[in-house]
């Protein structure tokens, strides 16, 4: 009976682990990881799961969380990874999205902000805007307003 329950434990201990992010493979369908883990234990072709509709590719030197089913060792599933060098600090309640390069979109308390660091383009057939629209720098190309908007450009470029 102590043998099965120091079995038992042996695959509780075994079933979650905490690593470092050595390797990314982004050419399959699921996102595979090399992970080394608290022992110097590499495991390769660790799935990373991820929520739908948001995806990223980590830097090596990560932090992931890996769960092993039934704690074999060999069915690892990344379960989070973090990047504590680039992860914005929010106040609570707010929500952000983000890259190693300091584009970022923040849901903030008093505000939305998109921060981008080379170009912001945004591809749509019509952009409606609700409201004021200050333009501090240049505006290159057309700009027009439709019939029965008030205020606004029409015509040639500031």
């Amino acid at each position: 009976m102590q043998q099965q329950i120091r079995t038992l434990g042996n695959r509780v201990m075994m079933a979650f682990a905490r690593g470092v992010l050595r390797a990314v493979s982004d050419s399959t369908a699921r996102q595979t990881l090399q992970v080394e883990l608290l022992r110097g234990e590499l495991r390769d072709g660790v799935e990373r799961m991820q929520n739908y509709g948001f995806t990223a590719h980590p830097h090596p030197g990560a932090d992931a969380a890996i769960a092993f089913v039934a704690g074999n060792r060999e069915q690892g599933i990344a379960l989070v990874v973090d990047d504590r060098r680039y992860r914005l600090k929010l106040e609570p309640g707010e929500v952000a999205m983000y890259d190693d390069l300091g584009n970022k979109i923040q849901l903030l308390r008093d505000r939305v902000q998109i921060t981008a660091v080379q170009a912001l383009k945004i591809d749509a057939p019509s952009v409606d805007i609700t409201g004021l629209l200050t333009n501090n720098g240049k505006i290159v190309g057309s700009t027009h307003t439709h019939p029965g908007d008030s205020g606004g450009t029409t015509g040639a470029p500031n």
